[in-house]
Parts: C-alpha cells; structure tokens; sequence
C-alpha cells in the first residue's frame, strides 16, 4: 500500500507542477492587465506578445496539439479575424493600419486560446476568480485613495497622463475641467475612469463567483470585493458603464435562477437617476436625466451621438465594404464631419466614441460582419451550453464570464475599446473562458 501511495504521489506531481506554473502565469498576466497603465502597455506591448508565446506554450503542455486547442467552434472567431483585415485595404497610412490589425491579430489569438485552456478543472476556476477578485480589489482601493487624497502619484510623479490635467477644448464648453485634479473621477491604474470602469465591470462577475464558495474567508471576498467594485464604478461617474453595469447583473441573476432580485437592480438605478435629476450641484448629476438621456451634448441621445452616426453613414456611402482603414477615422476627420465642426475639434474628440462605429467607418461591412458573426455564435454558444447544464460550479463560472462579456459589449457603445490595451485585453480573455466551458467537438482527430 506505501508503495501503492508513493508511486501515485509521484505520477500527480508532475500535473501540480504544472498547474502552479499556469496559475503563476496567469498571476503574472493579470498583475500585468490590472497595475500597469496604458503608456507602460504601449512601451512594452512587443514583451507583452512573447509572454502570451510562452503562456500558450505552458498551456500546451500535456495536450495533443493542435487537438486540445482548435475545434469547429472557433471558426467564427478566424472568420472574424479574416474579415477585419479589410480596415488595412482603404487605409491612407497602410502602416499605422497594418500595425493596428497585427495588433488586434495576435491579441485576439493569443488571449482567446489562453482563456479557452486556462480553464480544465472547477479548482482552476476557482483559483482565477480569486486572483481576478484580489487585483481588483487592490485597483478599487488605489481608486479609493485616490478620491480620498484628490491626487494620483503615479501621473504626478511617474507616468505622463493626458486625461490627469486640466483642458479648455473650443469644441466643449468653456472652462470645462478635466477628470482627475479638478472633478475627482477615480482612474487608479487604468489611466482614464470610463477604462477604471470597464475594468471593474469585468472583475465583478468573477466576486460574485465566489458567493457560493464553501469557505467563509472567499463568500466575505466575493461580497466585499463585489460591492466595493459596484461602488467605484458608480463613482467613475461613466454614464455607459452604469448601464454595463445593469446588463451584467441582469445576466448573471437571470442564469443563476435569481431573476426576482431583476426587480431590485432596476429599482436602485431609477433611484439613482431621480438622485441625479434632484441634486444638480452634485457629481451624481452625471446620472440624472438630463445628462444621462437627453439635454446635454454628450447625453446618450444628444447632438455629438448624432453627428457620429451621420459621419459613419457618410464614409459607409464612400466606403461600404472596406471602410477608412485603422484609426482613419481621426486622420480623415474633418473630411466627413459636419461644416461647424470642421478645424473646431481637439484631436482627441475626433473619434466616433463607439466601437462599433468604429468598426463600420473603419472596416466597413466587410469587418463589421465578421464581428457580428463572431459575437452571434459566442451567445449562440452560451444558449446551448446553458441548455444543457445543470446547476454547478461549470454553470456558475460561465454565468459569470457571460455577465462579464454583457458588461463590456455594452461599455463599448460609450468608447473605442479595441483601442485600448487594458480592456481590450480583458474582452479577449471573456471570450476565451466562455469558449473553455462551451467547448464541444476537436477540429482536429
């Protein structure tokens, strides 16, 4: 029996080994993603590459590759691959948008498959809904400071920080203040709140992962964690990541069976708005009716909405089935903007201010398509594998990583998320961990 004992001990060890070597890798990729601001991302994006190459290489380790990577499910996602290439064909600077599409590439391939193999066991799941809830807890708290002192040292002293200043645009009105010195919007280590927001909405369906945990020292966790993240993402004052916010909780509490508290998470946002219409001298008026819906510039439904949807159906009518090319439509901005607009707009206002413009103006029908499709058959995927699951940790984890990909589709009506390296990041690793509980057949024997 010793020796029984013994040689079991031995054949497991290797597969521990392993596994702590895949947890570290990803302890290290998600410090990487949470406490490194967007210049340092930029700085060392080409480091950043030759580490998913190494993580994916860890992670093949013990399977038959390509057989425990590829299946027929993946299609849609080289598909879509394939089909954004388009923003290459019509682009002026080809090598601003042949750099942007590798970018875009090897991002998307590399995080989806270590998503997809990060996830074999419910202990891995676990481990990676921990280490996600501590890095975000750790983000809130150095956000938290940051509204508690009014200051963030690392744009003061550290990092160069653009959105960390005070700005006067002539296409804003007068006198208008920048986030951090002046209106106190948290940014932590996410460089800009609305990317602090999108950041928190992803980490949040992983604490409420842990609610259901055996062990008392997790459930306080996932509790503390999860209402600590809902509190700063509201305090980020980002109008669309409020309402990211709501479709997360919407489908994590529809697909755990808890649809009776739907009731409760409508009625706290339509307090919140009243608190925002009623108290106009407050930062909370961000969430009032009128800067929320309609009556300022930038309320969902306003004048600067519509002036980018109109500039979109322009270059679409120029260019349907390619597009402007990769981040064209800021170098062909004042082409195809409105007449009082054009040569009134600080540089950085030129954007659509929604990834999905972005995608039709800068890859036109052609790109827009193979996203669409891709995004179709991932939540045709989560429909069929919640068809078929019973209710468990599988359930739960795909619960939660299908709240997360709700909450960021929805941000990125509000911004260009594949522009930014962060929540990009994190949009590919959601995609990746859902592929991971709905895998079904190998495309390769």
């Amino acid at each position: 029996m010793a020796e029984l004992k013994l040689c079991n001990c031995q054949q497991t060890n290797p597969m521990n080994g392993a596994r702590h070597i895949k947890i570290a890798c990803f302890i290290f990729l998600f410090a990487w993603i949470s406490f490194f601001p967007e210049p340092v991302q930029a700085q060392y994006w080409f480091y950043a590459k030759i580490f998913f190459g190494i993580f994916l290489l860890v992670l093949s380790l013990g399977k038959k590759f390509p057989r425990g990577f590829l299946s027929r499910q993946d299609l849609p996602l080289w598909l879509f691959l394939a089909c954004v290439f388009s923003g290459t064909i019509s682009a002026l600077d080809k090598n601003l948008a042949f750099q942007t599409y590798l970018y875009i590439l090897f991002t998307f391939a590399g995080l989806f498959y270590i998503g997809k193999n990060l996830c074999d066991s419910d202990q891995d799941r676990m481990a990676i809904c921990i280490i996600i809830c501590i890095c975000g807890s750790l983000v809130a708290l150095i956000g938290s400071m940051e509204l508690y002192y009014g200051r963030n040292i690392l744009y003061e002293q550290f990092i160069s920080n653009p959105f960390y200043a005070k700005f006067i645009g002539p296409a804003l009105p007068a006198g208008i203040e920048r986030y951090e010195r002046y209106t106190c919007r948290p940014m932590s280590t996410q460089s800009e709140p609305s990317i602090l927001a999108a950041y928190l909405l992803f980490c949040l369906p992983f604490s409420l992962y842990l609610f259901r945990s055996q062990s008392l020292r997790l459930r306080l966790l996932g509790i503390f964690s999860s209402l600590f993240y809902i509190l700063m993402i509201i305090l980020s004052l980002s109008r669309i990541a409020l309402l990211g916010l709501v479709a997360s909780l919407l489908v994590y509490l529809w697909y755990n069976k808890q649809r009776k508290r739907i009731i409760a998470v409508f009625f706290c946002l339509a307090i919140l708005m009243l608190a925002g219409t009623y108290f106009q001298k407050s930062k909370l008026s961000r969430y009032g009716f009128s800067e929320m819906i309609y009556g300022k510039y930038d309320s969902l439904i306003s004048e600067h909405r519509f002036t980018r949807v109109a500039m979109t159906a322009r270059i679409i009518k120029e260019h349907p089935f390619f597009g402007l090319g990769f981040n064209h439509f800021r170098i062909r901005f004042n082409e195809y903007c409105d007449k009082e607009e054009k040569g009134n707009v600080p540089y950085e206002y030129m954007v659509p201010d929604n990834m999905y413009l972005a995608f039709l103006a800068e890859t036109g029908i052609v790109g827009t398509a193979g996203f669409l499709i891709f995004i179709i058959f991932l939540l045709r995927r989560i429909l069929k594998a919640f068809n078929r699951m019973v209710d468990g940790a599988s359930r739960r984890f795909l619960s939660a990583a299908s709240a997360a990909l709700a909450g960021l589709l929805v941000h990125m009506a509000g911004y260009e998320l594949f522009y930014w390296y962060n929540p990009y990041m994190l949009f590919c690793l959601t995609c990746g961990f859902i592929a991971s509980v709905t895998q079904d057949k190998p495309l390769i024997k």
